[in-house]
C-alpha cells in the first residue's frame, strides 16, 4: 500500500510529458488519483495503473509548466 501512494505521489511530484494535455490538466488529473487513493485504498492498485498511465503521458512537462497552475 504505501508503495502504491509513493508511486501516486511521484506521478505528481515528476516532470511530465503533454499528449494534448496542459502541465495543469496533467497536475489536476495526478490529484484526483491521490484523492481517490486516500479515500479508498482497495483501489490503489488500480489506481496506480492509471498513475503510470498519466505519468507516460504527461512525461515532457517540466516543473517552470506547473508553476502557473493553480
Amino acid at each position: 500500500m504505501k508503495k502504491i501512494m509513493f508511486s501516486l505521489v511521484a506521478v505528481a511530484a515528476l516532470t511530465l510529458v503533454s499528449c494534448g494535455k496542459s502541465a495543469c490538466d496533467c497536475k489536476k488529473e495526478a490529484e484526483e488519483l491521490m484523492k481517490k487513493a486516500s479515500a479508498d485504498p482497495a483501489k490503489a492498485e488500480e489506481l496506480a495503473k492509471e498513475a503510470e498511465a498519466l505519468k507516460e503521458k504527461c512525461k515532457d512537462f517540466k516543473e517552470e509548466d506547473y508553476k502557473e497552475c493553480k
